[in-house]
């Protein structure tokens, strides 16, 4: 029978073995994986912040190499090398869990750092006795928010292979980050110095941000 023929294929002959499928409890358990990944990130990151190349110090506690960043591989395999390559058996596929975009480094890190971003901006302005104006306010959320869709949606793209729409998405977030910078130097605070440490430390996190965009463009236009 053809794969395609849809009217004489029941809808159960397309389900997985029961063996294999995850029910919903399996996702929320991977889900929850996922976020400690990101608090994990949080944690590395907050360890090498002093260092001159923070990104790529926290690169390597995650485990992650170069290619991770874009799904980019360089390398060629020769005659050799293809011989040897065995087929995985069944039984550790079974084993094996999925792999989403929720594993993407350009998500973990992003979806972190833009983590930072929002609590730290929570965490000044209710303790603020300054208040900023509601226009301002809303400009700079939704300019971060902005800029966090496109990142995940960059990610979502070089998961699939589509560098160059990946691409489009990191140029939109990296010009949404340029306006979130701009905006944020806008606020005031009633203590100058905790302004100016909210300052340092989420201009810190913004150039990274930007720096990840740069880096993954750089890799995509190749």
């Amino acid at each position: 029978m053809s794969q395609y023929d849809f009217d004489s294929n029941q809808e159960g002959e397309w389900e997985e073995p029961e063996s294999t499928a995850w029910n919903e409890a399996d996702w929320q358990n991977y889900i929850r994986k996922t976020d400690r990944e990101v608090s994990r990130f949080i944690t590395a990151y907050n360890k090498c912040r002093n260092e001159e190349d923070r990104l790529e110090s926290t690169s390597k506690i995650m485990g992650w190499v170069k290619e991770d960043w874009s799904c980019i591989d360089d390398f060629e395999l020769d005659e050799e090398q293809i011989k040897e390559i065995r087929p995985i058996p069944m039984d550790e596929i079974h084993k094996m869990e999925p792999y989403t975009v929720h594993k993407h480094p350009v998500y973990i890190s992003t979806t972190a750092l833009f983590s930072f971003l929002r609590s730290s901006w929570e965490h000044m302005m209710m303790h603020n006795r300054e208040q900023p104006a509601p226009n301002l306010s809303w400009s700079y959320c939704a300019s971060l928010a902005d800029s966090e869709r496109n990142c995940t949606l960059a990610a979502t793209c070089l998961d699939l292979g589509d560098y160059l729409l990946g691409l489009c998405h990191l140029k939109r977030a990296h010009a949404a980050l340029n306006e979130s910078m701009r905006l944020n130097r806008l606020f005031s605070h009633h203590s100058k110095k905790i302004f100016n440490e909210y300052l340092e430390e989420s201009d810190l996190r913004m150039h990274d941000l930007r720096e990840i965009c740069l880096r993954v463009m750089s890799d995509c236009r190749r």
